[in-house]
């Protein structure tokens, strides 16, 4: 990418175009009321158009209440203390139609608004305005007959700042932001809401809607003691918050030779980590720090061996106010009550994870019979699980419900121990050719089949 294109400068970018996409996921929470179901925004859609001369972002999410836009969304002062609690009340992690005023100013110097629910209207904000700091209330006007569906807001800014014309002309940076969308908006998504993002050429040739990134977990067959290896799920309410946790593997474990060698090349994390998202909106994306328990009380720090441990968090409140989200609703606010103790249930579920990686580091062999009858289980099913499983208490939550887990213990696990040692190269692709013809066979294969093979000697 060109040098303009700092990852500070795509992150903030990103996050003033995130901040019109949270109010059409408030304009649909206004227009349905309570969601119900799995899917409650299906029919709900917003299409994001870039080109280094213009932005638009267009949507059919039940549009600006005209009591709403002449007092608050283009007013220039506080709304009437009265009229806060009614606008937080429709909202994702904030008070409706925030980020918008701020949105325009950051994104160029002339802008049209325009809108239909109640009574169709249009704004226009005007270089002249803009450029006068007095800033009174913006003037509205009706809008034409035939402009727009029914429902729907179209906010188009011209005359765009130089580091967004030069943003929204690169395609990197536009593949850039789909790729955030899919991760911060996922949930969302995967309750029907369609996001189309592109230039104006792709927008009119049929841009497909973005895929939110998926989670799902494993799970296993119960073996003949019980035991398997399935998710921790905890569900209940804390502090006036409901919390979801989910925690498991999300592929095989790593071997012992895989986990050495990604250490060394400290490869790519894949889905490894905690998300935690905040009335559906996703505020932490798969992080592997102290933020999220890593290296904190006795849960170990990250590392390669772990690259199978994933965990999503759902914190809802019907009282934005209530989450632990800072102040740019962008972030988790680590010092807060509620998050303090979902991290206490988060360090748990990652603890047992990391001994459980541990304890079968050396019989990788008897745990692939494990996974023989394996299969995902994607979030929705999850969900429906997690009130199904979650019976266990958690002494020190009373409020909280949690799965009985029982994983799977290595049978053999005090018979045996690791042999490692180092050889040539040379000789080790020598033995890959002596044993098995084949130069992919990898080290440890090789280790396997001289021990066994010296082991049958000695006892013939």
């Amino acid at each position: 990418m060109p040098a303009f294109a700092s990852r500070q400068q795509i992150d903030e970018q990103s996050s003033i175009n995130w901040d019109l996409l949270d109010n059409c996921v408030d304009g649909i929470l206004r227009s349905i009321g309570e969601v119900q179901g799995d899917t409650p925004y299906t029919g709900y859609r917003a299409t994001m158009t870039f080109d280094a001369n213009y932005f638009i972002i267009e949507d059919n999410c039940g549009g600006i209440p005209k009591s709403v836009a002449e007092k608050y969304a283009f007013s220039m002062g506080r709304p009437p203390d009265e009229d806060v609690e009614q606008l937080a009340a429709a909202a994702t992690v904030g008070m409706y139609g925030i980020g918008m005023k701020r949105a325009i100013f950051k994104l160029g110097t002339d802008a049209l608004v325009e809108s239909r629910h109640d009574e169709g209207f249009t704004v226009e904000f005007s270089p002249e305005w803009m450029s006068d700091r007095g800033w009174t209330d913006l003037p509205m006007f009706p809008l034409k007959d035939g402009e727009l569906v029914d429902g729907g807001t179209r906010i188009t800014v011209f005359q765009l700042h130089d580091e967004c014309k030069k943003a929204f002309a690169e395609k990197t940076w536009i593949e850039s932001f789909r790729n955030s969308i899919s991760r911060h908006y996922a949930i969302i998504i995967s309750k029907g809401f369609e996001v189309r993002v592109g230039t104006e050429e792709e927008i009119v040739a049929g841009a497909e809607p973005i895929a939110g990134a998926g989670f799902r977990l494993l799970e296993t067959d119960a073996l003949p003691d019980g035991s398997r290896v399935q998710p921790f799920t905890y569900f209940g309410v804390l502090d006036g918050v409901k919390v979801e946790i989910y925690a498991g593997l999300y592929r095989k474990l790593l071997t012992e030779e895989e986990a050495d060698r990604e250490e060394q090349t400290r490869g790519v994390k894949d889905d490894a980590g905690w998300t935690v998202a905040c009335n559906d909106r996703v505020v932490i994306w798969k992080d592997t720090t102290r933020l999220t328990g890593w290296g904190e009380a006795t849960v170990p720090n990250y590392h390669g061996q772990f690259i199978a441990i994933t965990g999503l968090v759902l914190l809802h409140s019907d009282d934005p106010s209530k989450l632990p989200l800072t102040t740019t609703k962008r972030g988790i606010d680590a010092a807060s009550n509620v998050y303090a103790e979902v991290k206490d249930l988060m360090r748990e579920a990652t603890k047992n994870l990391t001994s459980f990686t541990y304890r079968w580091k050396k019989h990788e062999r008897d745990l692939d019979s494990i996974y023989q009858n394996s299969r995902y289980v994607e979030l929705s099913a999850l969900r429906t699980m997690a009130q199904e499983v979650s019976t266990g208490q958690v002494r020190k939550f009373a409020t909280m419900k949690r799965s009985e887990v029982k994983l799977p213990v290595p049978v053999n696990e005090t018979r045996t121990a690791r042999v490692s040692f180092t050889a040539d190269k040379d000789d080790i692709a020598k033995l890959k050719k002596h044993y098995f013809d084949d130069q992919q066979a990898t080290n440890s294969e090789v280790g396997d089949a001289a021990f066994y093979d010296a082991l049958k000697r000695i006892k013939k």
